[in-house]
């Protein structure tokens, strides 16, 4: 074989080996083209699907916004207090009212930590606390427990705890919703007292009629017995003794017929330092202590006076009370000092609480009657108001019963501090008319 037979063959045999080599990328080009259009149709449709993915998601997302939106809006909405917390006690959650009842401002609660411990601690050792029902794995529903808050104050609270888990079932936290009844559970013990007032009274009322009559008969005879017995002075004493001790009796059954009455009321509207002004004038004057006026230290300024509507001559009553128990109280050397003044309603709030049952008025009429005297015991001082209570060794116990009547009949309220040793305050709350 020559030369160029030779080159022809390597020729023949390089085309041969190209043409395979050809064939061969044309079948993986072959390959790769239906490969990207299997890909191109996956990612369309995969494409198309993340889309609606996305919708539902975006659905999702508007639905969780408006529903959490709506909740939102009914947790700030709700009158009762609202706190959520995890397992440490650490407060998550607290709505408006719950901050409002506890006295918790917005700032703080948002400014960082809150210890459940903090805001809510109860008086008494209480298993309804949304810690202790964490902690014995429990609901608590409609309990009540009485607490102290940040700013001292004391409330009772209807408390409802409900644990929050997660899906193995292990406690993660808990929701507490809770209602001041401070006032609701003063209203009660209040109508409670009323209704053994009216028992009471109803009692005492058929007593003193009983009496009464032939005491008057008594009283007759015995008068006219010492008018006979002006010749014999000794036996003429024994007689007017007699007749001392019906006035005496009298005095006791009209007390009772005074607390068994039903105060209807003549009201008519008042200046009210002038008013006290002229009742401690009467007072004085009635009681001959004249020459002790100077121990009754009247801070009736008229700038501070306020008009306010009352019978003047059942709230006489009231005045004449506190004032003669506040003298008897401290002694010859002691004072009774009656301030009166305006008082708007949140600073009420905030001075006295729960201790006094307060309406809606805008301005209420403040009226202090204190004595520098002994004191009152703490154990006692629940018992002020109720009848035949008294801490004097011949007292009926029913002045104060009676003014409390009084007091409450004018829609006000009475309260009472005291100190062993530094005297009793009265701190009578009125509605006022306003300014």
């Amino acid at each position: 074989m020559d030369e160029k037979e030779t080159i022809d063959v390597d020729i023949q045999d390089d085309i041969g080996r190209f043409a395979d080599s050809y064939s061969s990328f044309s079948k993986i080009i072959n390959k790769i083209q239906r490969q990207y259009l299997s890909l191109r149709e996956t990612y369309t449709r995969q494409s198309e699907e993340l889309q609606a993915v996305n919708k539902t998601l975006q659905s999702l997302m508007k639905e969780n916004r408006a529903v959490t939106e709506f909740l939102n809006s009914i947790l700030n909405s709700l009158s009762s207090g609202v706190i959520a917390l995890d397992t440490s006690g650490k407060i998550s959650h607290m709505n408006p009212a719950a901050r409002k009842i506890l006295g918790v401002s917005e700032a703080s609660f948002h400014s960082g930590d809150l210890d459940y411990g903090d805001v809510i601690r109860t008086v008494e050792d209480s298993h309804c606390s949304a810690l202790e029902a964490m902690r014995r794995g429990v609901n608590v529903d409609n309990e009540e427990i009485k607490i102290r808050t940040r700013h001292e104050t004391y409330l009772t609270l209807s408390v409802s705890t409900s644990l929050l888990k997660n899906r193995g079932g292990e406690i993660i936290g808990a929701v507490e919703l809770f209602q001041d009844v401070s006032k609701l559970k003063r209203m009660e013990e209040q109508i409670s007292q009323m209704k053994v007032l009216a028992s009471l009274g109803e009692m005492a009322a058929s007593i003193a009629h009983e009496v009464r009559n032939p005491l008057s008969g008594i009283g007759g005879f015995a008068s006219l017995l010492s008018r006979d017995l002006e010749g014999d002075p000794d036996k003429k004493r024994m007689a007017d003794k007699i007749v001392e001790g019906v006035s005496s009796i009298n005095n006791t059954i009209q007390t009772l017929l005074d607390f068994a009455r039903r105060e209807k009321l003549e009201k008519s509207n008042v200046d009210l330092n002038g008013y006290l002004n002229d009742l401690l004038d009467e007072f004085v004057e009635m009681n001959g202590l004249q020459d002790a006026a100077d121990r009754i230290d009247r801070c009736l300024q008229p700038e501070d006076s306020v008009s306010v509507d009352l019978d003047s001559q059942l709230f006489r009553q009231v005045i004449f009370n506190f004032v003669k128990n506040g003298l008897e109280a401290c002694g010859d050397d002691g004072l009774v000092k009656v301030t009166a003044h305006p008082l708007p309603l949140a600073e009420a709030q905030r001075e006295y609480g729960d201790k006094l049952q307060l309406s809606g008025t805008e301005t209420l009429a403040k009226i202090i009657i204190e004595d520098n005297g002994s004191g009152i015991k703490e154990s006692d001082l629940r018992k002020l108001f109720s009848p035949f209570y008294s801490n004097k060794e011949n007292g009926i116990g029913l002045g104060l019963s009676i003014a409390w009547k009084i007091i409450k009949a004018h829609g006000g309220d009475v309260a009472a501090e005291t100190q062993l040793g530094k005297g009793t305050k009265f701190s009578i709350v009125l509605p006022a008319r306003k300014g």
